[in-house]
């Protein structure tokens, strides 16, 4: 059997050729005889000839089915509002290395202030007595000098940053850290770039978001203005890419159980008075849907227009309008929220909605750290669709 996936977005194919398996017809020899009135005399018909015929049948699969199972939504906390309050905190160290040290000094650089203001954070966090849940560390090395160097210095120093935090903080030594590292943060240095409004910032732009690899990104960055462009970002960026985020999610003692809501109600106010809506309720409503409903991407959208600072809204809001093949509108609310992981999964589903699975694998492999079974089943699938 062959199975052809085809769909309106792009003119896009792919062909999977899997088993064929041959189904058979066959003819049953029969005898039959005609007697005369008389008995006398019998005609015989020859038997039929035993036939086999094959049949491969070319099953066609919607192309936005496919696209639907590779999309990933986000849970907001108060649609699980039976539920204890959970709550996550982004919180952002920057930590001072020596060149090439991977330990945690206190008393090295602008560290006492940057530890001193973390824990001052984490106190914070469980001065009612909430319940950490999880706490996502992620180490960021700024992408200067050597990118295997920087990789290992990365993760080492995120490893001994989750040491350092265990001997702190007593509720995090039970295996509720898990690490991630970036060895070379360009991603982060273009954004910083794009919002110094530097001369240069165009032309480092642009050579930093088509370079093939780090070294050859690090020459022509080098090469600009006589190597003066470069000496102005060692000064004024890179040491702010080499950092520690934090991720902390606790689970509040206090219980959110909204008071005498009508969800009907609610629903039925989507359409009849939405401004009196606030982003909880719209988020309430939206849990009467199934993700991938035509109603479910009116909640979202509702909600992404009037309150676009909520990015769960938003990315919410792109995936729905990508599992029903809106891709203007998924591209705008997704250009929001680029910078979010969570986001990367769907902009790898929009790039091969578009025709771009080289574009596709990139998100797809940026996204592993945040659901690495999705990410690499839509990998797999779109190295099919590029083949």
């Amino acid at each position: 059997m062959k199975i052809r996936l085809v769909g309106d977005i792009a003119g896009m194919t792919l062909l999977m050729a899997l088993f064929s398996c041959g189904t058979q017809q066959q003819g049953v020899s029969t005898q039959s005889g005609s007697v005369s009135q008389q008995g006398t005399e019998e005609v015989v018909k020859p038997a039929q000839t035993l036939v086999r015929r094959a049949d491969i049948p070319m099953v066609q699969v919607d192309a936005l089915s496919v696209y639907r199972q590779m999309i990933n939504y986000i849970e907001p906390e108060t649609a699980t509002s039976a539920l204890p309050a959970t709550s996550t905190q982004q919180l952002t160290a920057f930590i001072d290395f020596p060149a090439g040290g991977i330990t945690i000094n206190p008393s090295y650089g602008g560290n006492r202030a940057e530890l001193e203001k973390l824990q001052g954070e984490m106190t914070a966090l469980l001065r009612n007595g909430d319940e950490i849940k999880s706490v996502r560390l992620t180490g960021y090395a700024s992408p200067d000098g050597d990118t295997k160097e920087n990789e290992r210095l990365a993760g080492n120093r995120a490893i001994q940053f989750k040491n350092y935090l265990q001997k702190q903080f007593k509720q995090l030594d039970n295996g509720l850290i898990s690490i991630d590292w970036v060895g070379e943060d360009w991603d982060g240095l273009a954004r910083l770039i794009a919002e110094s409004g530097k001369p240069y910032a165009r032309k480092a732009l642009a050579i930093i978001k088509d370079r093939k690899d780090a070294d050859s990104c690090r020459k022509q960055l080098r090469a600009l203005d006589n190597g003066n462009v470069y000496k102005d970002i060692e000064k004024n960026f890179f040491s702010r890419l080499r950092r520690m985020e934090l991720s902390v999610s606790c689970k509040s003692q206090v219980q959110t159980t909204p008071q005498d809501v009508n969800l009907a109600e609610l629903a039925q106010m989507v359409y009849t008075a939405p401004d009196k809506l606030n982003l909880e309720q719209l988020m309430l409503v939206a849990s009467l849907y199934r993700p991938g409903t035509e109603q479910y991407r009116e909640v979202y959208e509702l909600a992404a227009y009037r309150y676009p600072s909520c990015k769960e809204a938003v990315l919410n809001a792109a995936a729905a309008s990508l599992a029903l093949s809106d891709v203007e509108s998924a591209r705008y609310f997704l250009q929001s929220v680029q910078n979010d992981p969570r986001a990367w999964n769907n902009e790898g589903v929009l790039c091969l909605m578009t025709s771009d699975p080289e574009g596709a694998i990139s998100y797809f492999r940026k996204y592993l750290p945040q659901n690495p079974r999705l990410a690499r089943q839509n990998m797999e699938i779109a190295r099919q669709m590029k083949e």
